[in-house]
């Protein structure tokens, strides 16, 4: 909410604590993830090719992934009620309450992505493999529509997702993206300083007031 640690208010705090009680009955994640065979996965300079299919990343994200050697594909999503549920309390009854229960929502979905990814770091680890960070069409100046191309590889309606005309996911609370497998990949930080997307929460400059993407 743009507050520091500890800095929030004690009235906020306590619609804070209410609804995260009350999102935790609603919550539904679910998530999974697939493991293209070695071999499927080319990195070039600005660009990542998987099965013959061109994902422009930006010179970022392929940096981050040139070592891998094989990719993991994500989604997960924490449920369709959940958006619900934040939309009729913004329109309907608090819209401050909603704007609440929308950050809440997006700090839920980015536990789950946490916890895939932990999971796929015990798959690699298996292997004798390392796993990279997790990344996203939106991210780091990858073209969020490119997420089309992405969900071209799973299942239809995989873990009840799917995607707008605009190529942004439905439920909204919904995470994709790929993660780099392979025996010298290196788990890198986000190069998060100098970055000019302010609506990113990783961003150290983060401007909540602007809107928030999730990755």
């Amino acid at each position: 909410m743009g507050y520091k640690n500890g800095a929030i208010p004690n009235g906020y705090r306590e619609i804070l604590d209410r609804l995260f009680a009350e999102a935790k009955e609603i919550v539904a994640p679910k998530c999974g993830f697939i493991v293209l065979p070695k071999g499927s996965a080319v990195v070039e300079t600005g660009k990542i090719i998987l099965n013959g299919k061109t994902f422009n990343t930006g010179k970022i994200v392929s940096g981050q992934l040139k070592k891998m050697e094989q990719v993991a594909l994500y989604a997960g999503t924490i449920g369709p009620e959940f958006d619900r549920w934040s939309r009729q309390t913004f329109d309907e009854v608090d819209p401050l309450a909603g704007y609440m229960i929308d950050l809440i929502g997006s700090a839920m979905a980015e536990s789950l992505a946490d916890w895939l990814e932990e999971k796929l770091a015990e798959y690699a680890r298996k292997e004798g493999h390392f796993c990279s960070k997790r990344y996203s069409p939106g991210n780091c100046g990858w073209d969020v529509a490119e997420q089309r191309k992405l969900f071209e590889f799973f299942p239809k309606s995989f873990c009840g997702i799917h995607l707008t005309e605009s190529a942004l996911m439905e439920p909204h609370k919904s995470v994709s993206g790929i993660i780099g497998i392979g025996a010298k990949v290196i788990r890198k930080d986000y190069p998060c300083v100098g970055c000019k997307i302010v609506t990113c929460y990783r961003n150290p400059n983060y401007n909540p007031s602007l809107g928030h993407k999730r990755f």
